[in-house]
């Protein structure tokens, strides 16, 4: 009985030791879907608008990344205090971005580096009294309330300081001249003085302090996901998409005034130096240098063409919907002729109509399938002479089905021809289209108008519409990846219409009436003409 006992309490014993090894290799595996936690308040790298659309640099990161990965991310801004225990709390998966530290490391895994966070030391541009850190003494400075830097700049630097509730606050008393200084996050700073128009009237002094890396953080035992985040980080940085956002959110920085004299120096050097280099390797040189430009070219278009993939996955329901819609029609006149044949073989009349009318209604499903099948096969442009009209008649064919009620006006003349790639014309006409159709929904009466001009040897095509329009500070990033006012939105849509018109030798560029007045979207391509091959 006793023997029977204590092997019952072994296997017990056992079971829970590989319950508890295996459920940490399970509980840990790769999901579908991730909990995001971040600062509701900390632009640029991440803050809620005046909109309600959380937006910033680790949002546009982390967006990257699911787009090379696979991963899908739901983000829950919040404060900060709550989003640094919301993985300890169970309420998130991923931290967007943390500092690293050798104690955070004992709660967390650390992702590779998304930059270096650091405090700078600012003064006014025309402050001629402070120029080092040893002029700080006895000076006033203004400081974030509850930095944790707080204690180490009282004792090293001797000065008197004034916590702020924001940096915005604090930023602003250097501004007005209340302090003398101010010490705060670099890129933080930076942004703030951006947004006020005020980046040439401050200026950095001395080093950076309190360097940090900044990464993406999740919990210390799920090592497979943040083997997946930083494969998504190489991706991005390897393609130039991580330059892209870096300048989006951080664009140019603070002057610094103790590097400004160095670095001029060091650039002749090196300028120098590069210059004697160059007469001595220049075949060599300019034989990795074409090496490097078709790689990275390759790595370029195969992203371009992946984002545009992604686009047209976004918008294949609208335009399925409209195919279908147009192929009912023939198919119903094809249907009550072939179910009528039997009966009326010798119908002469009625043969005669059957042998015109079907070929012409099979023909008109063969039109639309083959427009279908042209914007769904991404390719490299084939620049040719197409007529106008024409092309963007078919093209409206696509969306036809969901204007509804809306007016959409062509003002166009049938004797323009342009110089494009007819696949990619459609894909940007659809794109565009499909916006202004979800911009005029809440309008009074639903306008869409597309004009063409000519100038010489452009022909200048417009769309306009009378939906929401946009702020003149968001139309900038119109054509930034991952840019978008839907709720629903991806972001790509504009951006892939900028690469293609690139592509085919065109400008394209955005303008808004004003918030709740429309916008308008100008084309501008070469002219071509009817006889050309």
């Amino acid at each position: 009985m006793l023997k029977a006992v204590v092997k019952r309490c072994i296997r017990a014993g056992v079971i829970f030791i590989l319950v508890n090894i295996l459920w940490t290799d399970l509980a840990y595996g790769l999901e579908d879907r991730y909990r995001v936690a971040g600062d509701s308040q900390f632009p640029p790298y991440e803050f809620v608008d005046a909109d309600g659309v959380y937006k910033g640099f680790n949002v546009d990161m982390l967006k990257a990344i699911s787009l090379v990965t696979g991963l899908e991310f739901e983000f829950f801004p919040m404060k900060w205090e709550d989003a640094y225990y919301s993985i300890e709390r169970g309420q998130a998966d991923i931290i967007q971005g943390m500092k690293e530290s050798e104690e955070r490391k004992s709660k967390f895994l650390f992702s590779d580096s998304l930059l270096l966070n650091s405090q700078s030391i600012f003064v006014l541009d025309n402050n001629a009294d402070i120029n080092n850190e040893r002029d700080l003494v006895g000076k006033t400075i203004s400081l974030l309330k509850e930095d944790i830097s707080y204690n180490e700049i009282k004792r090293k630097y001797n000065v008197e300081i004034i916590e702020y509730e924001s940096l915005d606050g604090a930023l602003e008393a250097l501004l007005k001249g209340e302090v003398d200084a101010l010490i705060g996050n670099t890129l933080t700073v930076n942004y703030l003085c951006k947004e006020r128009n005020s980046i040439d009237l401050i200026k950095i002094i001395g080093d950076t302090i309190n360097e940090q890396r900044y990464c993406i953080a999740v919990n210390k035992n799920n090592e497979l996901l943040i083997e997946k985040l930083n494969a998504g980080i190489a991706e991005i940085q390897k393609s130039g998409m991580y330059d892209s956002l870096y300048r989006k959110w951080f664009g140019a920085p603070i002057k610094n005034a103790r590097t400004q004299y160095e670095t001029l120096w060091k650039v002749t050097i090196v300028i120098a130096f590069g210059l004697l280099t160059l007469v001595l390797v220049v075949q060599s040189f300019n034989r990795k240098l074409k090496r490097m430009v078709d790689i990275k070219t390759e790595e370029q278009r195969v992203l371009i063409n992946e984002l545009r993939r992604f686009d047209k996955l976004q918008f294949m329901d609208k335009i399925i919907s409209s195919i279908a819609h147009e192929i009912r029609n023939p198919l119903t006149s094809i249907k009550l002729y072939t179910t009528q044949m039997k009966d009326k073989l010798k119908d002469e009349e009625f043969i005669l109509a059957a042998a015109e009318d079907i070929p012409e209604e099979i023909d008109r499903i063969d039109g639309l399938i083959k427009e279908f099948m042209e914007y769904t096969s991404p390719r490299k442009a084939i620049i040719e002479s197409f007529n106008l009209y024409e092309e963007l008649m078919k093209t409206i064919k696509l969306v036809k089905f969901h204007l509804g009620n809306i007016d959409l006006l062509i003002d166009v003349d049938k004797s323009y021809y342009i110089k494009f790639d007819t696949g990619h014309f459609k894909q940007i006409v659809l794109n565009i289209l499909l916006n202004s159709i979800d911009a005029v929904k809440e309008a009074n009466h639903p306008t869409i108008r597309i004009r063409a001009a000519t100038k010489n040897d452009i022909i200048s095509i417009s769309f306009n519409d009378n939906g929401l329009g946009m702020n003149e500070d968001d139309i900038q990033y119109i054509f930034e990846p991952f840019y978008t006012t839907k709720e629903y939105g991806n972001g790509l849509g504009m951006f892939v219409v900028k690469q293609l018109v690139d592509e085919n030798e065109g400008m394209i560029h955005a303008s808004s009436h004003g918030k709740g007045m429309g916008m308008s979207i100008i084309l501008e391509v070469k002219r071509g003409e009817y006889n050309e091959e």
